[in-house]
């Protein structure tokens, strides 16, 4: 693509508010938080409405650089006699990040005017397993009563806060994922602090993590503080998956 027809397009499409995408041959230069260049390869640049930007190498989910929405985007002439270039430069006043793409070739791009105004509805969140917990309280132990789900205080939220027939208090940590040490540090946390400000013994507050799995270091660590793992899949979690496979009665 001819770099003027470029330069043309990019202008028209930043001014009418349009997202876009190209692909090209380029050098990117960023300052703010960090200083960082990346030399000369071919990239993936995507602009968005809002005017945040992102650069993406062919590989990998995440930019390699990128500028947050409102941010300024303007068109320098670049280059020598020998090659040409078009510059895209990008400043964000709030975050003083600068953001500079050094462009040689674009191979192709392509612009358009969204209209999507809907949120992402999540489901399966650590919010619907507690609630789901609170429902479904056996999930944790025939026993347990629960009485509150994210339960406030001062040094957090708790994901369901209950107890069970002896009259011990049940403490509740939710993951939607496997569950780390940092789940069972949190826990720990937690099951202190209550036993500091109720003034309760040790065994008279229990802890639990619920999770679709546990990390085996995680685990150990777990036993080892006295607390407890509950296998509980979110809500819809694997749904999909389990739909398409087929078990042994279905041959």
């Amino acid at each position: 693509m001819d770099l003027n027809v470029f330069r043309a397009e990019f202008s028209r499409a930043v001014n009418s508010g349009e997202t876009m995408s190209f692909f090209c041959r380029c050098a990117v230069f960023y300052s703010g938080r960090a200083e960082a260049e990346l030399e000369e390869g071919d990239r993936l640049v995507v602009v968005k409405a809002d005017k945040s930007f992102l650069v993406h190498q062919p590989g990998g989910s995440n930019p390699v650089n990128y500028m947050k929405s409102d941010s300024v985007i303007e068109l320098v002439e670049s280059g020598t006699k020998q090659r040409k270039g078009v510059l895209i430069k990008s400043y964000n006043q709030k975050y003083k990040d600068y953001l500079d793409v050094l462009i040689f070739k674009v191979y192709s791009f392509c612009s358009f005017k969204l209209d999507d105004g809907r949120k992402l509805v999540l489901v399966g969140s650590e919010r619907d397993m507690s609630d789901m917990i609170k429902e479904n309280p056996s999930l944790i132990s025939k026993d347990f009563t629960p009485l509150s789900r994210e339960e406030h205080t001062k040094f957090g939220f708790i994901d369901v806060f209950g107890h069970d027939k002896k009259g011990n208090i049940v403490v509740v940590e939710c993951k939607r994922y496997t569950a780390g040490f940092s789940a069972v540090q949190q826990l720990r946390r937690y099951v202190e602090k209550i036993i500091e400000l109720k003034g309760l013994n040790k065994e008279s507050v229990k802890g639990v993590v619920a999770a679709p799995d546990i990390a085996k270091n995680a685990e150990a660590m777990l036993r080892q503080w006295g607390f407890s793992f509950k296998r509980v899949n979110p809500p819809k979690r694997l749904e999909k998956f389990n739909k398409s496979q087929k078990s042994l009665g279905d041959y």
